[in-house]
């Protein structure tokens, strides 16, 4: 199938693919990364390739840029990219190919950009690569002209720019405009918006989709999510496991999927129309289909977990006579059915950022003024961009950070400057579980070492109660008990992500803030993780702080959303006031930039943020 561009070539497809095979020979075997791959797309048209991680997407990107040479990968097929042989084209010409042909865009741009140089140097030597002839002053006009292009303001001034000094959107403008230096034929992005916030990922799919329309290039956009791709190209493949499981256009492929893969990928998308109320009753429904068949195995497990919970009390003395200092008395008049858990009044955080060797130190604010209350079994959903202040929130909480101003108060005891030996009590009852699991998890231990730690830190010297603890809280989340002496590279990143809910809920807390706990995976691991989540706040009776960018999944997942922006709560309401009315202006604009599975609803949305824009710069 040939995708319809905007304007058709009768030279043929800008890249046709047949019968395309990837093989990585292993020391277990060969492994079939693509297996019999085929599809074309048009000059001017849009292809999305979505699928799993380990689908073979991406060894696919790689190979359409020839960079599978000098590897050990077999391929066999055929791969054309603007009438070039990739499979047996020389070195020579696939260097040439590179940037004059196809270019790539790639998922992270600070490890794309070199820190030493400038950003005009940077695209000066990707021009005069292709364009020897050039001098260097029509490559620096060439540079700021394809930064104006990609709308990074006053270009001939940032030119001059190191990586550093741009934000993460920026630096994906600039990346793209280092692809189109040489005006390519064919631009790949492979997975351009993964680790961007909501508005900067719909000014990036904006901008690649008018791109592609003014200039007349093929778009080729890698994803895991099909809402991402839904508004930006004409036809959709998906992948699994290295094959096609279905292609077609995108509108028949969304509204009526006929693969069960590509079934199970749309149903795992988060929707911002699905309530909480809805998304819980769903998971509930589930769990008890689940688990209807299973009714003995469901009743050992409850008693077990009881049983477990009657060890944890007995150990409980023991456990508080190890922490040095006790929590600040609760009020008296603190009553644990009626009072918030957590309060948090008017608290602010202050860094002193410097100005140079001469310039006047300034006071920023990263949280200014922020108040709220959260009660038992409750769920505070906090969404906002990059720098908004949610991160530096979440660790005031944590009490990682002690607030310059205002007051924390957890289970009527203030805990806004206690001591660091003071807080000890506390760790067992606050918890957090980060964004990145890998990073968050030591190397060197074993799982079983990782989640155990924190019960050791707590006093407990019982070596097989924590073994037989930590066993059962994996079985929980998941996972299998024999996973207790493996190390964390052995698991996928969605398996990591649940030995960080293991070891956050190893303690028994009372509030876990979950930090962008899902933002890395792949959206079935995340309707995964999220899934487990909501079961073990029946289970556990859990409170939950959620800080997301996603407004969909926070929607699913919370009974209440504060929406910060520039470290200001600018709306605080419950969740679906917060979505279906919405009273600020700037939580419409979150919405408005939230990918949806329906390709017209996107072109609507992009239009309506194409018309603000221009208001805005008529404004200005």
């Amino acid at each position: 199938m040939t995708t319809t561009g905007t304007g058709q070539d009768a030279a043929g497809p800008a890249v046709l693919v047949q019968d395309l095979s990837i093989t990585f020979p292993t020391m277990d075997g060969d492994v079939h990364a693509v297996d019999g791959l085929s599809f074309e797309v048009a000059p001017g048209g849009a292809l999305g390739i979505v699928g799993e991680s380990g689908s073979g997407k991406s060894a696919t990107s790689l190979a359409l840029m020839g960079l599978h040479r000098g590897t050990r990968a077999r391929i066999t097929g055929e791969i054309a990219v603007a009438g070039t042989d990739i499979v047996s084209a020389s070195n020579a010409r696939i260097r040439q190919m590179r940037g004059n042909d196809i270019a790539m865009v790639f998922q992270d741009p600070m490890s794309s950009l070199h820190p030493q140089y400038t950003i005009g140097n940077q695209l000066i030597e990707a021009y005069r690569t292709h364009r020897p002839k050039a001098t260097r002053a029509e490559a620096k006009a060439r540079a700021v002209e394809a930064l104006d292009r990609v709308g990074i303001p006053e270009p001939s001034r940032r030119v001059n720019s190191y990586p550093h000094e741009f934000s993460g959107g920026m630096r994906q403008r600039v990346i793209i405009a280092m692809a189109l230096m040489c005006d390519p034929k064919v631009l790949l992005a492979d997975e351009p918006t993964t680790a961007l916030d909501v508005t900067v990922q719909a000014q990036i799919l904006d901008l690649l989709d008018d791109l592609r329309r003014d200039l007349g290039m093929a778009l080729i956009l890698v994803s895991h999510d099909l809402a991402v791709v839904a508004g930006s190209v004409d036809e959709v493949l998906v992948m699994q496991k290295g094959k096609a499981v279905e292609h077609g256009e995108v509108r028949r492929v969304l509204s009526a999927p006929e693969h069960p893969y590509t079934k199970a990928l749309l149903g795992a998308v988060p929707r911002v129309e699905v309530s909480r109320a809805q998304r819980r009753a769903e998971v509930r429904a589930d769990r008890a289909a689940r688990e209807g068949s299973e009714a003995a195995e469901a009743a050992v497990a409850k008693g077990e977990r009881q049983e477990a919970g009657a060890a944890e009390a007995a150990a409980a003395p023991a456990l508080e006579r190890t922490g040095a200092t006790a929590l600040p008395e609760a009020d008296a008049a603190w009553d644990p059915d009626r009072d918030p858990l957590l309060s948090v009044d008017n608290v602010r955080m202050r860094f002193r950022v410097r100005g140079g060797m001469m310039g006047k130190s300034t006071d920023f604010y990263a949280v200014d003024g922020v108040s709220f209350d959260l009660h038992k079994g409750e769920t505070l959903g906090v969404v906002g961009e990059s720098g908004s202040g949610k991160s530096t929130l979440s660790r005031m909480v944590m009490r990682l950070l002690e607030p310059t101003e205002g007051k924390v108060v957890f289970e009527g005891r203030d805990i806004t400057h206690i001591s660091e030996r003071s807080l000890r009590p506390l760790r067992r009852d606050v918890q957090m579980i980060f964004q990145n699991p890998y990073s968050s998890l030591n190397p060197r231990l074993t799982i079983g070492d990782s989640i155990g730690t924190a019960l050791r830190v707590q006093g407990e010297t019982d070596g097989k109660l924590i073994k037989r603890r930590v066993q059962e809280l994996l079985e929980r989340v998941g996972l299998e008990p024999l996973h207790y002496n493996r190390f964390p590279h052995a698991f996928s990143g969605g398996q990591r992500q649940r030995i960080a809910i293991a070891r956050a809920l190893i303690l028994r807390p009372k509030l876990v803030i979950c930090d962008e706990p899902v933002s890395a995976l792949d959206v079935s691991t995340q309707d995964q993780v999220l899934r487990l989540l909501s079961e073990l706040q029946d289970d556990f009776d859990l409170t939950y702080i959620f800080v997301a960018h996603d407004l969909a999944v926070v929607r699913q997942v919370s009974d209440r959303v504060a929406v910060m922006k520039k470290g200001r709560v600018v709306e605080l309401s419950d969740s679906d006031s917060v979505y279906e009315d919405p009273q600020d202006e700037y939580t419409r604009s979150l919405l408005n930039a939230a990918p949806v599975l329906d390709p017209d609803e996107a072109r609507e949305h992009r239009a309506e943020r194409v018309r603000l824009r221009a208001e805005g710069e008529e404004a200005a």
